[in-house]
């Protein structure tokens, strides 16, 4: 009777050890290379602001492998004045921080960036001046967040659910050959979430969930 418990206690184990086996996946944060977590916006005056925070990878290479991330603030001021050069002053997480702006031609904003630690608030108001000493117009700019968006493991796994087949071609047990973008978006009121899949030669799959449910919602791939 003895014996026949031990086999079927063996049984049971090499049983649950087998399928634990086939159950390892990849944890896919740990292939993310840039994930942009939160936006701010806001305008007075005829100046608008735009920020968000992310972690990023630094060198900033699409080839398919995740490098180690940093944190990153940036921000882009649209004003009614682009022969100046405007200057930021803000305070996130009680220091204050001033920034002198560059101009982007290309997409006519006046933008800086710098490491700091994810902020907490849900608004941040930005004095806006220039170096030519004008009289400051202060700008509010609210986290566009409602405070019910999917986490990153939950996005990730939703969407490698929808797109199971694409994701388990690049899965070899804990290991994944490819690296994971996820930026916040918003329009028209409402947050989603843009994923792009980079495989090793450099083809990315997009990919566009819902913020709060995680859905797929559209695709497509580029070269």
């Amino acid at each position: 009777m003895k014996k026949k418990l031990f086999a079927s206690a063996l049984a049971a184990a090499a049983l649950a050890l087998a399928f634990g086996g086939c159950a390892a996946s990849a944890d896919l944060t740990e292939y993310v290379s840039e994930y942009r977590s939160d936006i701010y916006e806001g305008t007075s005056g005829g100046y608008s602001v735009f920020a968000s925070f992310s972690q990023r990878e630094y060198p900033y290479e699409a080839d398919g492998n995740a490098g180690e991330m940093s944190d990153l603030f940036e921000a882009a001021l649209s004003a009614p004045d682009n022969t100046k050069t405007y200057i930021l002053t803000f305070s996130v997480g009680g220091t204050e921080y001033e920034e002198e702006l560059s101009f982007d031609s290309v997409r006519m904003v006046h933008t800086f960036s710098r490491s700091l630690p994810c902020p907490t608030e849900k608004e941040i108001v930005f004095s806006v001046t220039d170096t030519e000493g004008a009289e400051p117009v202060a700008v509010t700019a609210a986290s566009v967040k409602s405070g019910k968006e999917i986490s990153l493991s939950g996005l990730l796994s939703s969407l490698s659910s929808a797109e199971r087949e694409r994701f388990a071609a690049l899965e070899n047990g804990r290991n994944f050959a490819g690296e994971l973008y996820v930026r916040l978006l918003h329009e028209n009121g409402k947050c989603y979430y843009y994923v792009g899949l980079t495989d090793r030669n450099g083809v990315t799959y997009a990919m566009l969930a819902d913020a709060e449910s995680g859905e797929l919602l559209a695709t497509r791939e580029t070269r």
